[in-house]
């Protein structure tokens, strides 16, 4: 109210001519007086009444729960990581064999026989045929023997028997037939309680000329057994791949002889090939041959004259391959390194490469008589030290960072070694052997 402006009040005339006169100043405002009580009234009033805000007081333990919360929960962590960790963990061992190398030129033997100090061969054989036609020009009497390849079987005993030149088989129909070379038939065996005739092949020829004679197929007797108990135990049989067959007498046409010469080389070439691939294909990858070690010898298919203006030359390829167990090979040949050397194992990478040559000459014998062989080897021969990868890794297995020196030192034919473990703040190898990968480094 202070703040008013107050101004001066005029007098106001009445009709009663009165002059009413207005105070000079406003008068003071009336203020009623406060009862005691009305305060309190007033307060008390809910109208009044100010609401009041809670305080919230802190919640004892809240703080630390969390706090134990986060740290199980980071121990948990750190748990499943090592968990992890130690699940996945591997190793990595890069393993370089040792080399050695010589000069070889020397003499080996081998036997066919089961030994336990000499290397033992082995001994296979396959034949393939092919045919060429040619010309034919020149007409010619011909006197030709049948001829096929038979089997000669021996049930008798387990000794061998030896039929030599010429002996004599007679057919079902009494046509007798020679074989060409001196043979020997193997004895017979006892395989599971049953006698297993022992049994050689031999190429035969017609006693005489004559298509007659081309029988085919047939199984044959030995009339020279005849009264003897070998008579019924040795018998024979003819080949399906080399029926009896190419005997005539008469005149016909045929090649010259020098498109006969011509046919026959190229037939050699082709047969030769052929032949050496099959034989290589039956080998077993355990074994090593040479190519010295591979025999071929070829012989004139019989032909079947007629009077055709063309005929077919045929020739017959047979491979012989002498073979050898590698291991036991390997250990024959390392005899020839130093001292030192000799008992580890080794392989040798160029085995192959090797030069072989028979020290006697076998051209002119029955190859499966053949029981004892020398042979002739020369050149460098590459040793590399082999590595028995599962006794690295369980050997290694559990073992600490720390052994590594140790371990190494102990195993053999080992020239270098890199050790790789994964987490790397790992300080020992899994304890599972198959977590620990060997890897062989060759130079």
């Amino acid at each position: 109210m202070e703040d008013i402006i107050r101004k001066p009040m005029k007098d106001v005339t009445v009709p009663s001519n009165d002059v009413i006169r207005r105070p000079q100043t406003v008068p003071e405002p009336y203020v009623a007086p406060i009862r005691d009580d009305e305060g309190d009234r007033i307060g008390k009033n809910p109208f009044f009444e100010k609401p009041k805000q809670k305080v919230s007081e802190p919640q004892k333990g809240r703080g630390a729960g969390k706090g134990v919360l986060f740290a199980l929960l980071f121990a948990l962590v750190l748990a499943l990581a090592f968990f992890v960790a130690n699940y996945f963990a591997m190793a990595t061992i890069e393993v370089t064999p040792i080399t050695r190398s010589a000069q070889i030129d020397n003499n080996f033997t081998a036997t066919v026989s089961e030994s336990d100090s000499e290397l033992i061969f082995h001994f296979t054989s396959l034949s393939e045929v092919k045919a060429k036609e040619v010309p034919a020009t020149i007409e010619k009497k011909i006197q030709k023997k049948a001829s096929g390849t038979v089997t000669i079987f021996n049930a008798y005993n387990g000794e061998s028997q030896r039929l030599i030149k010429n002996t004599r088989l007679e057919s079902a129909d009494h046509k007798i037939f020679r074989i060409d070379q001196s043979v020997v038939v193997p004895g017979a065996k006892v395989v599971d309680g049953k006698t297993v005739p022992g049994s050689v092949d031999s190429v035969v020829y017609a006693d005489v000329a004559g298509k007659e004679y081309n029988i085919g197929l047939g199984d044959f007797t030995i009339p020279g057994f005849k009264g003897d108990p070998r008579y019924s135990k040795f018998y024979s049989a003819s080949k399906p791949d080399s029926p009896i067959a190419g005997g005539f007498s008469g005149t016909v046409k045929v090649p010259s002889d020098e498109a006969i010469k011509s046919a026959q080389e190229e037939l050699k070439q082709d047969l030769k090939k052929i032949a050496v691939e099959k034989a290589r294909a039956q080998i077993p990858t355990e074994v090593s041959f040479f190519p010295g070690s591979m025999i071929v010898k070829f012989e004139e298919v019989p032909e079947e004259f007629t009077v055709s203006d063309t005929t077919n030359v045929s020739m017959r390829a047979t491979v012989s391959v002498f073979f050898f167990d590698t291991a036991e090979l390997t250990k024959k040949i390392a005899e020839l390194l130093p001292l030192e050397d000799r008992e580890n194992p080794f392989s040798i990478t160029n085995m192959s490469s090797l030069d072989f040559k028979f020290v006697d000459d076998v051209n002119n014998v029955v190859l499966s008589d053949i029981e004892n062989i020398s042979f002739h080897l020369a050149g460098k021969a590459d040793f590399v030290g082999q590595i028995d990868s599962k006794k690295i890794s369980a050997d290694f297995a559990g073992k600490s960072k720390k052994d590594i020196t140790e371990i190494i030192k102990k195993q053999i034919n080992i020239g270098d070694a890199n050790v790789i473990v994964r987490p790397m703040w790992k300080k020992v190898f899994p304890s599972d052997p198959a977590k620990i990968n060997v890897k062989i480094v060759t130079k």
